[in-house]
């Protein structure tokens, strides 16, 4: 299963202070590594794709789950792979591949669940 999902940037320049949004699209791990990063728009953007992309993938819609039952971490090299919850959990046992790229002003992410 493949799922791609590509957005404008500049779109989460009003919502990185709007801690309603951030809470309820992010983790606290993600919030952390969000302002480790100085709340770069792109890191906010690559996690936001990285999320949708994972829903396009499994062909659920955004409505049906929480975003914050899709977690994307950094391993050391930096390279992002993504831990799922609640109901999400079944595909934990899966291999997930995730690809986070910013140029211009979009983030894509690519995702590969096998």
């Amino acid at each position: 299963m493949t799922g791609i999902d590509l957005v404008e940037i500049n779109r989460f320049e009003s919502l990185k202070n709007d801690d309603n949004f951030m809470n309820k699209i992010f983790n606290v791990s993600e919030i952390d590594y969000i302002k480790k990063r100085n709340y770069n728009l792109d890191t906010i953007a690559g996690l936001y794709a990285s999320k949708e992309a994972f829903l396009k993938a499994i062909k659920k819609g955004i409505n049906n789950y929480s975003l914050k039952d899709i977690e994307v971490y950094h391993d050391d090299n930096n390279a992002p792979y993504i831990k799922l919850h609640n109901e999400l959990k079944e595909f934990n046992d899966k291999n997930i591949s995730l690809s986070i790229s910013h140029d211009g002003n979009y983030a894509i992410a690519v995702l590969f669940v096998f």
